[in-house]
C-alpha cells in the first residue's frame, strides 16, 4: 500500500482515551483504477500525530499532525493512495495520538468504506414515471443489468452514504431490482447513479450507471396534523373557546377592581383616623 508514511506493527495498549477523530476521502471515497485519493483525519483535539488502520491488515499508517485553522485550531494528518488498485480498496478508520503518551489513543473515528469502481459493465437506471415526477407521487427507481450482482447500491450526488439493496428479479436476460424512495417531494429531486457488485469482493464495484437527473415539480403537500386533532380553517373559532378567553378577562378585571377598591379604601381609613387624632 502506497500511503507515504510508516507501516507500523499493530499493537496498542490502550484505546480511547482521547475524543475519537473524523475521517473524510477526498475527491470522493468512490475511486476510480489508478485515480488518487486522500484521506483526510480531522481532530479538535491538539494530537501530535494520526494514525490510519485499514480493516482486516496488521500494519497501520502513522503521519505527525498539521494544525489548520478555519475558524477554530484543528489538527489533521493527509494520507494519500497514489494509484488506486483493488488491494488498498476497504475499511479505514483513523486514530489520534500524543507524543508524551505513545501507548494511548483516542477512540476509533467512524468507519469510512473506500471503494474502487469500473470493475464490471455498468447498469443502467430508470424510473417508470420518467425524469419529471410531480409532489406526492410515489416514486421507484430501478436499477438493471445484465450481470446478475449479488448487490444494487444507489449513489444521490451530495450524499455520504449510498442505498443498496441485495436480490433480483430477472426478466428475458436482464436483472433488475426496485428502490422506492416513497411519496415525492422536493428533497428527492437530485442526480442518481447506481451500481452493482458482487458478495466475494464487496469493495469492488461496477462502473457507474448514466446520470439520472431526477426532478420534483409541484408545491410541497400540507404536513397533515397529528391523528385526532383539528385545526380550524383559518377565522373560524369554537364559541367555547370564546366564552373562555372572555372569562379569563373578566375575572382579571375583577381582581383587579377588587384590589383597587382595597387599596382606595385603606387610604381612606388611615386619613379618617389621623383626623380623628386630630381632634382630639
Amino acid at each position: 500500500m502506497r500511503l507515504g508514511s510508516s507501516a507500523l506493527a499493530w499493537r496498542v495498549d490502550q484505546l480511547g482515551v482521547f475524543t475519537k477523530p473524523s475521517i473524510s476521502a477526498h475527491p470522493s471515497s468512490l475511486v476510480h483504477p489508478g485515480s488518487s485519493v486522500t484521506l483526510h483525519c480531522l481532530s479538535e483535539l491538539d494530537f501530535d500525530k494520526f494514525i490510519l488502520h485499514k480493516k482486516g491488515i496488521t500494519q497501520h499508517f502513522q503521519l505527525p499532525a498539521k494544525i489548520i485553522h478555519a475558524g477554530l485550531p484543528y489538527t489533521q494528518a493527509n494520507f494519500s493512495i497514489d494509484t488506486m488498485t483493488p488491494t488498498d480498496a476497504g475499511t479505514y478508520t483513523c486514530y489520534g495520538s500524543l507524543s508524551h503518551y505513545p501507548c494511548e489513543w483516542s477512540a476509533p473515528s467512524d468507519p469510512l468504506d473506500i471503494v474502487i469502481t469500473g470493475q464490471y459493465q455498468k447498469p443502467s437506471l430508470s424510473t417508470q414515471m420518467g425524469p419529471m415526477v410531480g409532489s406526492g407521487e410515489n416514486v421507484t427507481l430501478s436499477c438493471s443489468s445484465k450481470t446478475p450482482f449479488d448487490k444494487y447500491h444507489l449513489s444521490r450526488e451530495g450524499e455520504a452514504r449510498d442505498h443498496w439493496l441485495s436480490g433480483w428479479q430477472s426478466h428475458n436476460g436482464t436483472f433488475q431490482v426496485h428502490v422506492p424512495l416513497g411519496t415525492a417531494n422536493p428533497f428527492h429531486g437530485g442526480t442518481y447513479r447506481c451500481y452493482g457488485s458482487f458478495k466475494g469482493s464487496p469493495y469492488e464495484w461496477s462502473s457507474p450507471s448514466d446520470l439520472l437527473n431526477l426532478s420534483v415539480t409541484g408545491e410541497d403537500p400540507i404536513p397533515a396534523a397529528y391523528p385526532g386533532t383539528y385545526c380550524p380553517p383559518q377565522g373560524q373559532y369554537h364559541k367555547p373557546d370564546i366564552l373562555i378567553g372572555l372569562s379569563g378577562v373578566i375575572i382579571s378585571i375583577g381582581i383587579f377592581l377588587s384590589v383597587l377598591i382595597g387599596y382606595w379604601c385603606s387610604i381612606k381609613n388611615r386619613k379618617s383616623k389621623t383626623g380623628e387624632d386630630n381632634i382630639t
